[in-house]
């Protein structure tokens, strides 16, 4: 499971880049951070998950037997709603009472997307504000090869460039990665391949 903010390593940025000092390793490592970050607005979520569960709140569901779920989800360890509108989740829901889909994402290393209610559910998904809590853990299971790929690509043309020497660029002037990815064909592709950029 990924911990670690940082999609690339900087060893594997020096060695695409034929950087042969650790003259900017502390720089590089803050681009790849950079970088890491940019990918996840991109593509419309995060590909990292935490050490601790999370507890999140989220809007219901207008359909009832389906609900949406913002965030990436890797496991619930809760799962309760709120029906009546007064914030004490008082419907505790058992695993039998949902599935996560896509079924097979676990199969396929990929976060779930969505809970279905079971046909023998004691429960419906209520339609409030903040009317569904959920603890565990949200991102992806671990980074994808392709956001590996990307991290490391997106280094290279910015070490590469003129004026993006690492021991000079600051951080916050990175937006030029939002311009790199939109006029990179190999970059898009990867980006655009295997479920890694949201579709909403």
């Amino acid at each position: 499971m990924a911990t670690s903010k940082r999609y690339a390593e900087v060893a594997e940025l020096k060695s695409a880049a034929g950087i042969p000092d650790t003259t900017d390793d502390r720089r590089i490592g803050a681009v790849l951070d950079a970088i890491s970050r940019a990918l996840d607005d991109y593509c419309g979520w995060r590909f990292y998950t935490t050490a601790d569960d999370e507890t999140r709140y989220y809007p219901g569901s207008e359909w009832g037997d389906t609900w949406f779920c913002p965030d990436p989800i890797i496991s619930l360890t809760t799962f309760s709603t709120d029906a009546d509108g007064d914030r004490t989740y008082e419907d505790d829901w058992e695993t039998t009472d949902y599935d996560l889909l896509p079924y097979n994402a676990a199969l396929d290393k990929q976060p779930y997307t969505h809970l279905e209610t079971t046909q023998n559910g004691d429960y419906s998904f209520p339609s409030g504000n903040k009317s569904i809590k959920a603890v565990g853990k949200f991102g992806w299971p671990e980074v994808p090869d392709q956001i590996r790929e990307a991290t490391i690509l997106c280094g290279e043309k910015l070490f590469k460039r003129k004026d993006a020497v690492f021991g000079v660029m600051g951080v916050t002037e990175l937006g030029i990665v939002q311009q790199i990815i939109k006029e990179d064909p190999e970059l898009n592709m990867l980006l655009n391949s295997g479920g890694v950029r949201r579709v909403v």
